[in-house]
């Protein structure tokens, strides 16, 4: 079914809820399993290249993906690797997906940057849209805003139903 599965981890837990899809979907066919966060990078006004990967941040990502890599491995038999990058989050998601000639993304609609009401962030529509291959986006539910006491009233009520 699939041979080879990318999965994009931010240090979310937005992101990480992708983990137990990737987990499945790899089991089917024993895919191999590509772990990937990425660094975002800024390129300042008139800088003619970005600039240099700040080492100390690529350690602890590495870090944060053999964990889960670990986990993986316990759970399926499939190879997992994992990836560091630096740069524009959905294009090195899909360069990366280009050079391994992946045959699905995972990834959750939203991650770190996750503030709005909208069904896909930035990153994942980007990633959605230039992808050379499906693109499986894991759904973030967040919780209804409470309900004041005045509106839980209304409705107890048999108020109408508003908003």
């Amino acid at each position: 079914m699939f041979a080879r599965i990318l999965t994009t981890l931010d240090g979310s837990e937005y992101a990480e809820r992708a983990l137990k899809f990737t987990r499945d979907l790899a089991g089917i066919g024993d895919a191999q399993v590509n772990l990937l966060t990425v660094i975002p990078t800024m390129r300042s006004a008139g800088a003619s290249a970005d600039p240099p990967p700040d080492e100390r941040r690529g350690k602890a990502a590495l870090a944060y993906l053999e964990e889960h890599a670990g986990a993986l491995r316990a759970e399926v038999q499939s190879e997992v690797v994992t990836h560091v990058r630096f740069g524009d989050p959905a294009r090195e998601t899909t360069d990366l997906a280009r050079e391994l000639d992946a045959d699905l993304v995972v990834m959750s609609t939203q991650g770190l940057g996750a503030d709005g009401s909208y069904a896909l962030g930035s990153v994942a529509l980007k990633v959605l849209m230039t992808a050379p291959c499906p693109v499986f986006m894991v759904r973030i539910n967040k919780p209804e805003p409470p309900r004041s006491v005045a509106e839980e009233r209304w409705q107890g009520e048999g108020g109408a139903n508003v908003g």
